[in-house]
């Protein structure tokens, strides 16, 4: 029973988490739900996007390629990415083998902590800042 509240109120905590950013950064077009993850486009038609996740102890960014081209273009732009997000890839840590590159967490942003929401907001809109620059700075079609 226990597992089940404890599923429940993370589920509670990051819609509600969801829809503070949802209205804090309407730009970003997201629709509040009790999910883990939402991604946002960055380019190429959308298909180049920054990937938002929310945890019991930290939230995450990272890059993904949702098709072979925007994959292909990631690859291909690599260095001049680390250089822009001043961060490395991930293949150390696996992340770039599972194709998220370029993850970074930030562990004062938790969805359980409610004052570190301000925070988590904060982070996520300058992450998606710097992502968007890094990424249009390459001039991607």
């Amino acid at each position: 029973m226990a597992r089940t509240d404890t599923h429940d109120t993370l589920c509670a905590e990051r819609q509600a988490l969801w829809t503070a950013l949802a209205e804090a950064a309407p730009e970003f077009g997201i629709v509040p739900s009790t999910g883990w993850d939402k991604e946002l486009p960055l380019a190429l038609g959308g298909q180049v996007r920054l990937v938002v996740s929310l945890s019991q102890d930290k939230t995450s960014v990272y890059l993904v390629g949702r098709s072979d081209a925007a994959r292909a273009w990631i690859a291909d732009h690599l260095d001049a990415l680390a250089l822009g997000l001043r961060t490395v890839p991930g293949q150390a840590s696996g992340e770039a083998a599972a194709r998220r590159w370029f993850r970074k967490d930030n562990p004062r942003a938790c969805v359980t902590v409610r004052r570190q929401w301000p925070e988590a907001i904060r982070w996520v809109r300058a992450q998606h800042m710097t992502f968007s620059r890094a990424v249009r700075s390459l001039d991607p079609a």
